[in-house]
């Protein structure tokens, strides 16, 4: 009998011990700051998520390092029954007891509308969402350049940049960063074949001239970055179009600093002759692997049927005037170009440039 007594106090002890050492953790658990870093961090809960679902994604994503206890936190807060799908925004400090409410909460606030302007590139499309609590710039980024998911969404190229369609764009709660990307990638494509539909025959010709899709879209993001008012982007097109056929270098200043090495880098000497770049058109030949940007329908439409005005096939050049119409000054000669440029950008007014047509 005693030794059953002392087997019973022996298992009691050790329970009592295990039961202590697991109160310690949860209540370090608890009260331990979620693992962020330094900056906020959006998580899309998906629709029909479950307390326990919710915890997995949470272990998974790397912001909670105990799944089993997370999903305790849920059912004792007594809110597991009203956790909300739609993005979730974390911000550093936050700790698990924190998230039950704040995913119960995000259902209000789930429906949201952005606006991705023509000429983003997918960097800043990922800062935009971020912004707009719709979904975490890393996460979309790191989908939107994964050559995979590129590959199985039918794009001849290493991300889908350049395949995602600008605009206004209302997101639903639960809708996941690869629904927001597939989102913009269905009305990309829904834009593109309009523009071939409707300039059917110049697509063939441009076709026919060894252009791609691929290269197509391409030019039409440079472009997107060279031209601001819509009338000069068949004559920007063309002026590329006609250095590509006499195999000279495109030097676009935007391509120079693709891909991006800080938010809001602007061209300079020296990246655009960085050898290691294989997007400067200062460095190499033609076009560079992929576009550079998000472009316009207008852009498109642009290289599909560039300008065939007077001077066409002989424009080669083009500097901004620098006088707050958005406009360029277009030239055939490098010598003419050379005056433009004085006579725009240095400020030397004794010599107008002359000699082109201006579309």
């Amino acid at each position: 009998m005693a030794r059953v007594v002392k087997i019973i106090f022996v298992l009691l002890l050790a329970a009592g011990i295990g039961f202590g050492w697991l109160y310690h953790e949860y209540s370090v658990f608890v009260d331990s700051p979620i693992d962020l870093g330094d900056r906020e961090r959006i998580v899309q809960i998906p629709s029909g998520s479950s307390a326990g679902a919710i915890a997995h994604l949470l272990k998974k994503n790397g912001i909670v390092q105990n799944e089993w206890m997370m999903r305790y936190v849920f059912i004792r807060s007594g809110l597991s029954g009203r956790l909300q799908p739609g993005a979730v925004v974390l911000t550093p400090g936050m700790t698990p007891q924190d998230l039950p409410d704040v995913i119960a909460r995000v259902g209000k606030y789930a429906r949201k509308t952005v606006q991705i302007l023509a000429g983003m590139n997918v960097f800043d499309i990922g800062d935009r969402l971020q912004t707009q609590r719709i979904a975490d710039s890393k996460t979309f980024v790191s989908m939107a350049l994964d050559p995979v998911r590129a590959a199985q969404a039918g794009i001849p190229a290493g991300s889908f940049e350049g395949y995602l369609a600008s605009g206004a764009y209302t997101f639903e709660a639960g809708d996941t960063p690869d629904k927001v990307l597939e989102k913009m990638h269905e009305r990309w494509l829904e834009q593109w074949h309009a523009a071939v539909k409707a300039h059917r025959g110049a697509y063939e010709a441009a076709l026919g001239r060894q252009m791609t899709d691929h290269s197509l879209i391409t030019l039409a993001s440079i472009v997107e970055k060279e031209a601001v008012v819509d009338a000069e982007r068949p004559v920007i097109a063309r002026i590329f179009m006609n250095r590509m056929r006499k195999k000279m270098k495109l030097q676009s200043d935007p391509t120079c600093i693709y891909p991006p090495k800080s938010k809001g880098e602007k061209p300079s000497p020296e990246r655009c002759r960085d050898e290691n770049n294989p997007y400067s058109t200062y460095v190499i030949a033609q076009l560079p692997p992929g576009p550079i940007s998000t472009p316009s329908q207008a852009s498109m439409v642009a290289v599909l049927s560039p300008y065939n005005g007077p001077d066409a096939g002989a424009l080669l050049y083009f500097v901004a005037r620098q006088d707050g119409s958005w406009r360029h000054y277009f030239s055939k000669t490098y010598a003419e170009h050379q005056v433009a440029v004085d006579y725009f950008l240095k400020g030397k007014k004794n010599k107008a440039p002359k000699g082109t047509v201006q579309p």
